[in-house]
């Protein structure tokens, strides 16, 4: 697998993430994520209650000093295969990539111990409690092998107050942690803590049913609470969109949750207090309309005893919680870390206790050796890591590529690692030592890529590939500088649209005045790296030349141009161009875009009126990639495997049923 297919694989699953295994639940936090479904709370709240008007309605009354302690036995088991989001990313040969392994994932999280709640205070509309569970037990099993550290940290973590916001209906506005407190067990704790809202109803609702606006790790949702002789019940309707904006270049993935089962709270109605809470849930967790996991949660949660601390006790909760608010910011139950946090912590993990040294030693001896199958991806992620939290670092690996051979390992990891990271180190770096070696093709084949394909191109960046595209004396060096600089422009897309639509009518412009077919076809391809609207029409204009190269060259650019005319252009020339070669590139651009119910549906009428076996292939390929957002392929590619009237494409078919069922 190259490390350009391993980039894009991480990319995705830190996209999609991620999901987080969670005291083994599945908690999604995915930008612009829907999710929906019905869904039951696992704790009631503990919080005492008052009846109203002989009605079996909860009411909180809150008494500062009031501490409740609760049983409670947690077990719940999930397991997730991501596997299925990154069926569609091609690698060089048919093996599974390098540590796909990582995207498999079955868990199970039990805990059990006594949750003690405290009130610390109350002020009009606002509550204030301490949680804390001083004597759990957290055992975490991955894969069969138990995860000690990571339970025991928890567990400790757990010992310490956590701190909540409420309303007076008992809704959880906010929480702070200690800031020694783990992220794990942090996650942990909002987890637990969302769960067993039991959020009340103002007087005037109907005492046998309401509905709330709440949130959890997963995000805002509607809860419905029903009353039924004297015992409550809650499922989530639904969750809310998230209004988070979404990046231009950002996928749009949609995440489900649907959930199954339900809790039951038994109350004392008389004396204001929860009595149990017990029961199951089921999750399938559903991404990009794919099914990737499920989650199974028990419950056990009883009532022990209530106490009254003494003023000196509750003065010294008081004091810590203000302490805290110096300290620690409190977040909602539904915050969800920034993308960079996220990052960071991956990138922790990954680099572990590895330092700079010892990662060029490690890269020193993959260098000598003569083990042809040794795995080296370990090896470039750790270094990745390096450049991420450590981007001063760049400047020592810059020195190593500034004389490394071409074709050397050192060469492949070093320029990978400091383009994926691409921080503004890293792209000193490799403009520095692009500098130095300007006149070596064979180091300018990998540096130029390796710089033009960073997220966030710096004006160095581009300067230096702007002097390579239009003054170097090889034209091989020239031609690679020019297409990187496409590149550049598309990752500017949100960064900079000035700096993006520059680039663009710069070679907008030289493809009006291009003297020959190659340079027309080489400006063609340089539109299509931007993947600009604003060249749309320029690039339409060429897929009606009399050269096949350049129609050919102009269907391809038209690829990553998000424009709803892009399609119809695209479908009309796979079903009337009379030459193979650009019919060919057009079902292979279909392939880059969205498909939709009018693309497929020219697809797969060509697939079985098109005479090039060449084509039907791409277009199997296409059609196979979207089997479940129209099952009817799987037929087809059935079909076509007994019976089709090309050997080539007869034996591709029969080879995908045979790969994937």
């Amino acid at each position: 697998m190259s490390f350009n297919t391993h980039r894009q694989i991480k990319r995705l699953s830190q996209r999609y993430k991620s999901i987080l295994i969670i005291s083994g639940l599945l908690i999604f936090a995915v930008p612009g994520a829907v999710v929906y479904g019905k869904q039951f709370s696992q704790f009631g709240n503990v919080l005492t209650s008052r009846v109203l008007n002989q009605q079996t309605l909860p009411a909180y009354q809150f008494t500062p000093g009031q501490r409740l302690v609760y049983n409670v036995d947690y077990q719940n088991s999930s397991k997730s295969d991501l596997r299925v989001l990154f069926q569609d990313i091609k690698t060089n040969n048919s093996a599974a990539p390098a540590g796909v392994n990582a995207f498999i994932n079955d868990f199970q999280v039990s805990l059990q111990g006594q949750l003690i709640i405290t009130v610390l205070e109350q002020k009009d509309d606002k509550i204030l409690l301490s949680y804390s569970l001083p004597n759990s037990t957290v055992k975490i099993t991955s894969s069969g092998q138990e995860a000690v550290e990571q339970g025991q940290l928890i567990q400790g973590d757990l010992k310490q107050d956590i701190f909540a916001e409420l309303n007076s209906q008992g809704k959880v506005i906010s929480v702070s942690f200690d800031q020694n407190v783990s992220d794990i067990a942090q996650n942990f704790a909002r987890t637990l803590l969302g769960i067993s809202q039991f959020v009340t109803p103002s007087s005037d609702r109907n005492p046998s049913n309401w509905e709330t606006q709440e949130d959890d790790p997963n995000g805002k949702y509607i809860a419905r609470y029903e009353s039924s002789w004297g015992k409550f019940e809650k499922s989530k309707l639904r969750y809310l969109e998230s209004t988070s904006a979404k990046k231009p270049n950002a996928s749009d993935v949609k995440t489900t949750i649907k959930p199954e089962g339900k809790l039951t709270a038994n109350f004392n109605l008389q004396n204001g207090y929860l009595i149990s809470l017990k029961g199951i849930e089921l999750q399938q967790i559903i991404i990009s309309e794919k099914n990737v996991g499920q989650v199974k949660t028990e419950l056990d949660m009883t009532y022990i005893s209530q106490t009254v601390l003494n003023p000196q006790q509750l003065t010294k909760l008081q004091n810590a919680r203000t302490e805290r608010n110096l300290l620690s910011q409190s977040v909602a139950l539904s915050a969800t870390p920034s993308e960079a946090e996220t990052e960071a912590k991956i990138q922790r993990q990954e680099l572990g206790d590895a330092t700079l040294e010892t990662l060029l030693a490690d890269l020193k001896k993959a260098e000598a050796s003569s083990d042809e199958n040794q795995n080296h991806t370990p090896l470039y992620l750790k270094l990745k890591a390096l450049v991420y939290l450590q981007p001063e670092t760049s400047q020592t690996l810059g020195k190593l590529l500034a004389t490394a051979d071409a074709q050397s390992l050192t060469m492949q990891i070093l320029s990978g690692a400091l383009s994926a990271v691409g921080n503004s180190q890293a792209q000193t770096a490799l403009t520095d030592i692009i500098n130095a070696r300007s006149q070596d093709w064979d180091a300018m084949y990998v540096l130029i890529p390796s710089l033009g394909s960073v997220n966030n191109p710096t004006q160095e960046a581009e300067d230096i590939l702007s002097k390579l595209a239009f003054n170097s004396n090889d034209e091989r060096i020239a031609s690679t500088a020019q297409l990187a600089l496409g590149t550049v422009a598309y990752n500017l897309t949100e960064a900079s649209p000035t700096r993006k639509n520059k680039i663009v009518k710069q070679f907008v412009q030289k493809l009006s005045k291009a003297k020959s077919e190659e340079q027309t076809r080489q400006y063609l391809l340089v539109l299509g790296n931007t993947g600009s609207a604003n060249a749309f029409d320029t690039i339409v204009s060429f897929t009606k030349a009399s050269s096949v190269k350049i129609r050919g060259a102009a269907t391809s650019a038209l690829r990553l141009i998000d424009n709803k005319q892009v399609d119809n252009v695209i479908t009309t020339i796979l079903t009337k161009d009379p030459d193979d070669s650009v019919r060919l590139e057009a079902a292979t651009t279909l392939g880059y875009r969205e498909i939709n119910p009018e693309t497929f549906k020219i697809q797969k009428q060509a697939f079985t009126s098109e005479k090039s076996v060449t084509v039907r292939l791409t277009l199997l390929r296409n059609l196979w990639q979207v089997r479940e957002q129209f099952p009817e392929v799987v037929k087809l590619v059935k079909q076509a495997a007994q019976n089709d009237a090309s050997p080539e494409v007869k034996e591709a078919a029969a080879s995908i049923i045979e790969t994937d069922f």
